[in-house]
């Protein structure tokens, strides 16, 4: 969703804490509580347009930030009995960590993720390396996997961290952070479709028979200049541009 129409958006805090989804003020309550003694004070004002804008952002970054986080350290593979050769394509795979990322670039969706090793072993990893074309070309498969991951992980822990969005806070004015916030919502949206896309192309190559016709499919569907790989290095362009104005 872009953030052009942000006067009429919503937004809400109350004394220590952010609620979503209500109207633009701030709320205090004052009262006393004659048996404890506390107070409350009570009043409303309205916010600048660029703190609604601002608090629109962050609310975005730390859903977005639970959401790539929480799905990762929740996600336990030894649960499940899964079948990606990922150290006969290669030792850069052997790392939890990477194997997670390819996870959750599939949507931690256990049946695609069985498809996924379904597919590349029906690929032929015993030649050497160095002239193994399947290897190479589930090597770049991996790649791409692994990327869309990090990309998203680098950009909400680190170009949009909680001390970044206190210098966007700070510095920058209306327009640059609706600039930013709406970079956010590209990014977001394009890493979902590339999800959708790539998980489509595993379900269908799992139909294939050969290796031959696996290979051929794997081939267009890491080539650099397809769909697939724009979309992927797009990703990354839109984090660095993220990056960049903040």
């Amino acid at each position: 969703m872009k953030l052009f129409g942000l006067l009429t958006g919503t937004l809400v805090y109350s004394v220590g804490s952010i609620v979503k989804n209500r109207p633009v003020r701030k709320v205090f309550d004052l009262k006393r509580n004659t048996s404890s003694g506390n107070v409350r004070v009570q009043g409303s004002f309205n916010i600048s347009d660029k703190e609604q804008v601002f608090y629109t952002l962050k609310t975005r970054v730390i859903a977005y930030r639970e959401e790539i986080n929480g799905l990762y350290s929740q996600f336990n593979s030894g649960k499940f009995l899964l079948n990606i050769p990922f150290k006969k394509i290669s030792s850069d795979f052997a790392d939890s960590d990477k194997q997670y990322k390819i996870y959750s670039s599939l949507g931690y969706d256990m049946e695609v993720i069985k498809q996924l090793g379904n597919v590349l072993n029906k690929l032929d990893f015993n030649s050497p390396h160095f002239i193994n074309i399947d290897a190479d070309v589930a090597y770049k498969l991996l790649k791409f996997l692994n990327n869309i991951t990090d990309y998203a992980k680098t950009l909400v822990n680190y170009y949009l961290s909680d001390e970044t969005l206190l210098h966007i806070k700070s510095s920058k004015d209306k327009l640059r952070i609706t600039e930013i916030y709406n970079h956010l919502e590209d990014f977001i949206t394009l890493r979902e479709n590339c999800m959708s896309k790539i998980k489509l192309q595993i379900t269908y190559l799992e139909s294939k028979i050969t290796r031959e016709s696996v290979l051929t499919g794997m081939k267009e569907m890491v080539a650099y200049e397809g769909e697939i790989g724009q979309d992927i290095n797009l990703m990354s362009t839109i984090a660095i541009t993220i990056w960049s104005l903040s």
